[in-house]
């Protein structure tokens, strides 16, 4: 019965969680760099800028980078490229 338990579950099952970017799943490829001017560190591919300069970037706008990632659209969406350039703008003011 544990072996028919533990086929059932899925890989998002076993990856999701907070913390682990869209879709709860880990990104497989090269780091990236923070986008911020200046900064560049190196992040996961699945993050949109460092921690630091993240939470630079106001709750609100924060929020709407997810709720229009979260719309199953994806990066191809205009409203979250949108929402990506304002919170790159906001963190560089910040």
């Amino acid at each position: 019965m544990t072996s028919q338990v533990s086929e059932a579950r899925t890989v998002t099952d076993i990856t999701g969680g907070r913390g682990r970017g869209p879709g709860g799943q880990q990104a497989l490829s090269q780091a990236s760099r923070c986008p911020v001017p200046g900064c560049g560190a190196e992040i996961d591919p699945s993050r949109l800028m460092c921690h630091v300069h993240w939470y630079l970037v106001p709750k609100q706008i924060r929020d709407r980078v997810w709720a229009t990632w979260r719309s199953g659209r994806g990066t191809s969406d205009p409203e979250h490229q949108e929402a990506v350039r304002t919170a790159i703008t906001a963190a560089t003011r910040s």
